[in-house]
């Protein structure tokens, strides 16, 4: 089960406007080991702000440099047209949430009459409303959500304060942040225990353990480098469920890549086929790139195992290939 990242407006917006989100890098490196939940709020004030930022440059841009040119009508100049070009381009992957259990209102106007976090202690200002909404928002998602805790991206601090009160809400700022508190799930000394337990050969420490991600199950797959040997297994609900290495599958992949004959193809295929659930998202990339720029993929693709093993990989991570490849699978796989 992948993890889950709530986002507040102060991270996602982006003031350039050249796209929905702002912090894309960021946001794409999430996007990679977590689902990237938006509150309805959130993406309808980023709609707001931008409509507010369009609509500023269209009076600016028409007042001062168009009537020196040519007459022209100010309001055939759409700012919505404009915004959902943008929301129409963003390319991260999202799920919208919303506030539907509105037994809360009576809530929300006892923390703003009371000053309490999320709203601000200052008597001359009743900032927060928003907050507040985006608050009860996630202790409502939280209650539906299967491992009960998520990830929340603030930096207003009287927000922070209210999503403190919540043992299953952790606070972040940016994804270092995530990166540090999702991988402590690993660190702790039950998890360090069942490892040393699965993997009797060598002695496991907190230090040993480098990197996560998510395989195409959304189970957890956990690196281990002991000196000059690598580990990973694999995690579903905290319980470690399988175990391998990647030197026993590793070479194999760049053997699939570089193919020179159709026997290479299926052989490679099929020495490759029970280690799938170990593949890191790059290692799967590169595969599904070389079923469309190899032409000993390419050509078999239609051949039962090949079809079988590249749909696998394709079906799960499909935003992974762009392009001629993109086109291509998407056809293939329609």
């Amino acid at each position: 089960m992948k993890d889950k990242v709530i986002f507040d407006t102060s991270f996602l917006y982006n003031k350039s406007a050249s796209s929905f989100f702002g912090n894309e890098e960021e946001l794409k490196k999430i996007e990679k080991v977590a689902d990237i939940i938006i509150p309805k709020i959130v993406f309808e004030e980023l709609e707001n702000k931008y409509s507010r930022s369009f609509g500023q440059e269209k009076e600016k841009f028409l007042k001062t440099i168009l009537p020196n040119i040519i007459e022209h009508n100010i309001n055939e100049v759409v700012v919505e047209n404009r915004i959902k070009e943008i929301i129409d381009k963003e390319t991260i992957a999202y799920q919208i949430i919303e506030l539907t259990d509105f037994s809360v209102l009576p809530e929300i106007k006892k923390l703003a009459l009371k000053k309490m976090p999320p709203f601000e202690p200052n008597d001359h200002t009743d900032k927060g409303f928003k907050d507040a909404y985006i608050y009860f928002t996630i202790l409502e998602y939280l209650k539906n959500v299967p491992n009960k805790y998520v990830f929340v991206c603030v930096k207003d601090e009287r927000f922070k304060l209210a999503l403190r009160q919540h043992c299953n809400i952790i606070i972040i700022e940016n994804y270092e942040q995530f990166k540090e508190q999702s991988m402590s799930q690993f660190l702790n000394d039950y998890f360090i225990e069942k490892v040393n337990a699965e993997l009797v050969e060598v002695e496991i420490k907190k230090e040993h353990i480098i990197a996560f991600w998510h395989n195409i199950d959304n189970n957890q797959n956990v690196l281990i480098k002991v000196e000059d040997e690598e580990y990973i297994v694999e995690v579903d609900s905290g319980e470690i469920i399988n175990r391998t290495q990647p030197k026993l599958y590793s070479s194999n992949i760049e053997q699939l890549v570089l193919s020179s004959n159709f026997g290479r193809t299926h052989s490679s295929i099929e020495q490759l086929t029970p280690f799938v659930n170990y593949f890191s998202d790059d290692e799967i990339r590169k595969i599904l790139e070389a079923s469309f720029s190899n032409e000993q993929i390419k050509w078999i693709i239609e051949k039962e195992d090949v079809k079988e093993f590249i749909g696998k990989l394709y079906i799960a991570r499909r935003w992974l290939v762009k392009d001629g490849s993109a086109v291509f699978l998407k056809k293939i796989f329609k």
